[in-house]
């Protein structure tokens, strides 16, 4: 008999979770918009993060929207698990406190005074409850659409080693770098904490802003992050009591390799151990857009 491992992964191959969860003429039009882009795109994928808890009540829709979008080359779905709602009832297996403080450095930077779950932050600029399956949907398409500033490519090497190689493409000037980008999100605050409308319940007040939200100007940083592709969890307690949980794309590690300028190609070597996919993603100083991300699954 398979194990639960390998009849999660069958069930995310075949795509029909989130159908039979939600319907799948619900998701029809949204799904075909972004299935166009993926075509020309899978190579240029978007990175989506979602904030979610085991003990959450209104996570579940998006756990499994993330079972669906787990199974897509034109994405990458990172279920980042948060431990402030532990308290309820339900410690979160798969919890890591800075999960909530990467969080908390995009609550800053778009200016909200408020964090919850389920959350989703798409490329770093769009953030929207994780819950609105049909947004979440539609934005990954408008994403799909955008111009790629970075050709990266990923190898795993002998000695349990990842090489990484990036290059802007000509039309992108390392000297506009993060000035020019932030004058296209006039609500972006780097750095200090701005008072914004109250988000969608469950919510956390975001803290004061330590030294590391930013690394500097026209500064890009490279990231490292691993994930476990599927697991089951049986909840005993708290508002999900009694849910047998499926959870997809689960980040088990997410870590700084280094910075970049994009005034030249990038070559890097890092450790790499174990089977688990890696994604590396560039992100904007500040942790603001993701400007180009790739994976080795």
């Amino acid at each position: 008999m398979p194990s639960r491992v390998a009849r999660g992964l069958a069930a995310l191959r075949r795509g029909t979770v989130l159908a039979a969860v939600l319907g799948a003429v619900a998701l029809a039009p949204a799904a075909s918009v972004a299935q166009e882009a993926s075509e020309e795109r899978a190579d240029y994928p978007v990175v989506l993060e979602l904030y979610t808890a085991q003990g959450c009540a209104s996570c579940p829709p998006a756990d499994d929207m993330m079972l669906e979008l787990a199974a897509r080359d034109d994405v990458i779905a990172l279920a980042l698990h948060v431990d402030y709602w532990d308290y309820i009832g339900w410690a979160d297996s798969f919890a890591d406190p800075e999960h909530a403080q990467r969080q908390q450095r995009y609550a800053r930077r778009h200016g909200h005074s408020t964090i919850y779950t389920p959350q989703v932050v798409i490329n770093g600029i769009e953030i929207v409850e994780g819950f609105r399956v049909m947004q979440v949907m539609e934005i990954i398409g408008e994403q799909l659409r955008r111009r790629p500033d970075i050709d990266m490519q990923l190898a795993r090497i002998p000695g349990d080693r990842l090489q990484i190689e990036a290059r802007p493409y000509d039309h992108v000037a390392p000297v506009l770098g993060m000035a020019s980008r932030r004058q296209a999100m006039p609500n972006a605050v780097v750095g200090t904490l701005s008072m914004g409308d109250a988000a969608a319940s469950p919510e956390a007040a975001v803290p004061a802003a330590p030294p590391s939200d930013a690394i500097g100007d026209d500064i890009y940083s490279v990231q490292m992050v691993r994930y476990r592709p599927f697991d089951e969890v049986e909840i005993l307690s708290g508002e999900n009591a009694g849910l047998q949980a499926r959870y997809a794309n689960i980040v088990i590690d997410w870590q700084l390799v280094t910075t970049w300028d994009l005034s030249s190609p990038l070559e890097v070597t890092v450790p790499l151990a174990g089977d688990d996919p890696v994604v590396v993603i560039v992100q904007e100083s500040g942790q603001g857009e993701i400007i180009a991300a790739t994976r080795l699954r």
